[in-house]
């Protein structure tokens, strides 16, 4: 199947290849010469029409010239003459004119409209049918749509040598002709049954194809030699099938307008946009060109330029099957008469002073056609306008540019922001570096008149505090400062800097700052009602009740844990992303320094002792950050992180810390939050143990029985009162107490038990089942 394909195509594209050169040769070699004749009373060939673009124009022939030889025989011996009733691909021609014999001579090299315009239309053609070919050839309508352009190709290609009196080429012309709107219903059904699933009749189009087949078979009757009358009538035959073809169309797709033009729906904004593309594409050279030449006998606008827009059609068809989207073509419709109506009174000015200027040279067509055409092309830039404008904005207002993109980037930004570190981080950078400032701030009074401040840059923070303070900031000369409200609790400022340059800043930016500001005030209440919330839930945390089983709030411990989590990653982040980084680069540089030559030895051995410091503290940074979020429990699992950390530890507790591990199998399975659950309550028993145990041994048991992983803790410290409240909600109120502890313990679905008396030590044990671990 895929050869005879294959066959079919190439068999297809041969003769596609041998019409162009055909047409192409017979066109560009012989002159348009554009005579037509007919017998007078005397029985002599008189010129009735001499074609105003043709080369016959040009040598000055006129109608009522009576030809009397055609490149030196009787007219009647020339085929074309004979055929067509014309004269063309000539050489020579006697003409006689009020009795008096003229001699022409035809120029070979004579190229009109008639040929550049339909080889640009041909190649615009044949270039959509391609792109739609190789682009969307899955499509039945698109494949159909290409046949379409090839159609209208082939039109354009013949049209030259069609008019040159080539057989081939009048045959070609006059059977797609016919074919065109036979194709674009076909097309036209398969479309809106492939996009609106709105199901048509299809089967007659198959008969009328067969028609058309014959009908171009008959064509061959040109070949015999007296076919003038045929040709004529087959010419007002094609035009009215062509017109009443379209008509069919339009009809068609009204149909369908009607039917679901009360709808709003996907299928209702396909159809209004075929509308009105085949209205505008149609009318022109049917109303304006075929009716006028039918009915009579001239055109109104020569259908070489009204061809033009019917191209419009098929390619607004490739929009609608290549993309999802469509425009609203009322308001598209309705920008484009304004448009054309604001075009209208400069237009009849510089018409006014064309035909002016130019009255002796100028008629009243040519007038009309620079009116129309500056008002389409007024009304075309005004309509653009806007769309060039945004394109080009980077290049026209680069300011303007910068600041929209900033705005967009904060705005986008603003979504995330949580803390105040983080409107710092994300929003207050942006801003400085977009209005290229020395430095700012945001500025937060409090009822309580607390102050509040954020800053980046080079600002003074103790200056603007004093100046909030004493309410003379806004009319300070050096600041610009933009009230930021939004909440009663307290009011919000944005303070800028001078430029770097010294400059104020601009009115433009002062209004971006505007808009910033807007965004600002939801942020800002976001983050005030976050931080009031989590104020809440530490209260809440400090008064939990001792419950042992109790369910109802296990989503509030959930919550806690969640949130105390995410705020220690943050911190370990910070710590080890800044801090953590200076401290590198200020090793970097004293080592630097330190390797000078010139420096003496006890500098360097400042310099080097300065080092170790920083290693020191670097040291105990990289701990903390551990200690905050102990990754090694994703990498080496839960035994070896708490050995190590363990083991670490041991080395600056003031007691004696081991860790024993038994048999533990199963643990390392669970998730990492189980395993985060039980780090932490290792790490709190450890740090209550540094604070107040003031034991000399401390011992840490893990071990796995009976389906349960056990932790044990015993110091021989000294103790204290279990029933001692204060002691409890102080630990608790901490976040690191025996209320915590519990509340991870009960989480996981396990029990504990605390043993200590003031002045004996401490003992806890706690178990958790390894095969029903609550998820974290």
């Amino acid at each position: 199947m895929d050869t005879r394909k294959t066959y079919l195509f190439s068999f297809f594209l041969a003769i596609f290849a041998f019409l162009q050169i055909w047409c192409s040769y017979i066109t560009f070699h012989s002159p348009y010469i554009g005579i037509l004749l007919a017998l007078n009373k005397a029985d002599q060939w008189e010129v009735t029409e001499a074609h105003s673009q043709s080369a016959s124009a040009k040598l000055g022939i006129r109608v009522g010239d009576v030809v009397k030889l055609v490149d030196g025989k009787p007219p009647e011996d020339s085929k074309y003459v004979v055929k067509w009733g014309a004269i063309e691909q000539a050489n020579t021609l006697l003409l006689s004119r009020d009795g008096i014999d003229h001699d022409f001579k035809i120029v070979k090299n004579s190229t009109t409209v008639y040929d550049v315009i339909p080889l640009a239309e041909e190649s615009i053609c044949i270039f959509l049918a391609c792109i739609l070919l190789l682009k969307l050839r899955r499509s039945p309508s698109a494949r159909l749509l290409s046949v379409v352009f090839l159609a209208m190709g082939l039109i354009y290609m013949s049209l030259g040598a069609s008019i040159r009196g080539d057989l081939i080429g009048k045959i070609v012309i006059s059977s797609f002709m016919m074919i065109l709107p036979v194709v674009f219903l076909h097309f036209i059904v398969t479309f809106f049954k492939e996009k609106g699933e709105l199901q048509l009749a299809t089967g007659y189009i198959k008969y009328i194809y067969a028609i058309l087949i014959v009908i171009a078979m008959l064509r061959g009757f040109y070949l015999l030699p007296s076919m003038s009358q045929f040709y004529r009538l087959d010419g007002i035959v094609t035009l009215v099938f062509f017109i009443i073809g379209f008509l069919i169309n339009i009809c068609v797709i009204a149909y369908m307008y009607f039917k679901v033009r009360n709808e709003k729906t996907y299928l209702s904004s396909i159809v209004k946009s075929v509308c009105f593309s085949l209205f505008i594409s149609i009318f022109p050279i049917i109303c304006l060109s075929f009716l006028p030449k039918l009915f009579l006998g001239i055109w109104v606008i020569d259908a070489i330029y009204t061809s033009w827009t019917i191209i419009l059609f098929p390619i607004s068809f490739i929009y609608l099957i290549a993309s999802n989207q469509l425009y609203d073509i009322g308001m598209v419709i309705r920008r484009f008469i304004f448009a054309g109506l604001v075009s209208v009174i400069p237009v009849s000015l510089l018409t006014g002073i064309y035909a002016f200027l130019f009255s002796h040279e100028v008629n009243e067509k040519q007038i009309l056609f620079v009116f129309a055409g500056s008002i389409f092309l007024g009304s075309l830039l005004l309509y653009a306008a806007e769309y060039w404008t945004t394109r080009l904005e980077p290049f026209l207002f680069p300011k303007k540019h910068v600041l929209q993109l900033a705005l967009k980037k904060i705005s986008k930004n603003l979504g995330a922001i949580s803390t105040l570190r983080e409107l710092k981080d994300i929003i207050l950078i942006d801003i400085v570096n977009t209005l290229q400032v020395l430095g700012g701030a945001i500025v937060f009074r409090h009822e309580n008149e607390r102050i509040e401040i954020i800053t980046q840059g080079e600002i003074d923070a103790l200056e603007i505090e004093r100046l909030v303070l004493d309410s003379t900031l806004p009319n300070h000369p050096d600041f610009t400062s933009i009230e930021i409200t939004g909440h009663g609790a307290f009011t919000g400022y944005l303070v800028m800097t001078r430029k770097k340059t010294n400059m104020l800043i601009s009115k433009e930016e002062k209004q971006w700052l505007q808009f910033i500001t807007t965004y600002l005030e939801i942020s800002l209440e976001n983050v005030h009602l976050i931080r009031k919330l989590t104020g809440n839930l530490q209260k809440f945390a400090a008064q939990l009740p001792h419950e042992a089983v109790a369910q109802d709030i296990q989503w509030f411990r959930k919550v806690m844990f969640e949130l105390q989590e995410e705020e220690r990653i943050r911190i370990a982040n910070d710590l080890h992303d800044t801090t953590m980084q200076d401290l590198f680069f200020l090793k970097r540089r004293i080592s630097s320094i330190a390797d000078k030559s010139t420096l003496e030895k006890s500098d360097q051995e400042q310099l080097n002792n300065m080092n170790n410091f920083v290693d020191m503290i670097n040291a105990s940074l990289r701990q903390s950050c551990f200690e905050l979020n102990p990754h090694l429990l994703r990498e080496v699992g839960l035994i070896q992180t708490l050995q190590m950390y363990v083991e670490k530890e041991a080395y600056t507790t003031p007691f004696e810390l081991s860790i024993d591990v038994g048999s533990v199998a199963f643990i390392e399975s669970k998730d990492l939050p189980t395993k985060r659950h039980l780090f932490r309550i290792v790490q709190e028993l450890l740090n209550n143990a540094k604070k107040h145990s003031q034991a000399a041994r401390v011992i840490f048991t893990v071990e796995e029985a009976d389906h349960y992983f056990y932790i044990h803790y015993e110091d021989d410290g000294v103790g204290f009162n279990v029933q001692n409240e204060g002691v409890q909600k102080e630990i608790g109120a901490s976040g690191m107490g025996i209320e915590q502890i519990r509340s991870r313990i009960i989480h996981m679905g396990g029990q504990m038990v605390l043993n200590t008396i003031k002045g004996q030590g401490t003992t806890f044990r706690m178990w958790i089942p390894i095969e029903e671990v609550i998820s974290a």
